[in-house]
């Protein structure tokens, strides 16, 4: 079991997930977007990486993984966007603290889902959502 610390709240994931669970993609799967800061990329510490992201007002998660989930990743830092140019801003404003190339890219890649940029990696709506297909066909609406 993965044991999440919540950085700020993020209200959208409750009526996400609720809409899954009855086989609806909602809405907001579409918008939103999920960056991933694995803590093996950091060039700081973990918690004064969180402190940072407090400081600048960013919601998400993290969560230093277990025993036998720790083999394959330290853990992981999740920060939630309601844009792709949100995101992207974001990355723009937190390089500085995280190494461009990772050591764990081959677990992000093949259980997670995600594409990348430097040492952060980024998807679209929750990795449970792939059923509805690849993220990154996903139509917008727009």
């Amino acid at each position: 079991m993965i044991k999440w610390v919540g950085i700020k709240s993020w209200d959208k994931c409750g009526i996400c997930w609720a809409y899954f669970k009855q086989g609806i993609q909602h809405e907001n799967s579409l918008h939103c977007y999920k960056l991933g800061i694995p803590i093996v990329n950091l060039k700081i510490s973990l918690e004064e990486f969180v402190r940072i992201l407090k400081e600048k007002g960013y919601v998400g998660k993290y969560s230093v993984f277990s025993f036998p989930l720790s083999i394959f990743s330290k853990g992981v830092v999740i920060l939630y966007f309601e844009s792709e140019e949100e995101m992207k801003k974001a990355i723009n404003d937190l390089k500085e603290y995280v190494k461009d190339e990772g050591k764990e890219k081959w677990f992000y890649n093949t259980f997670v889902n995600v594409d990348w940029i430097n040492g952060f990696n980024y998807r679209r709506g929750c990795p449970e959502y792939d059923k509805f297909g690849d993220w990154r066909s996903w139509k917008t609406g727009h």
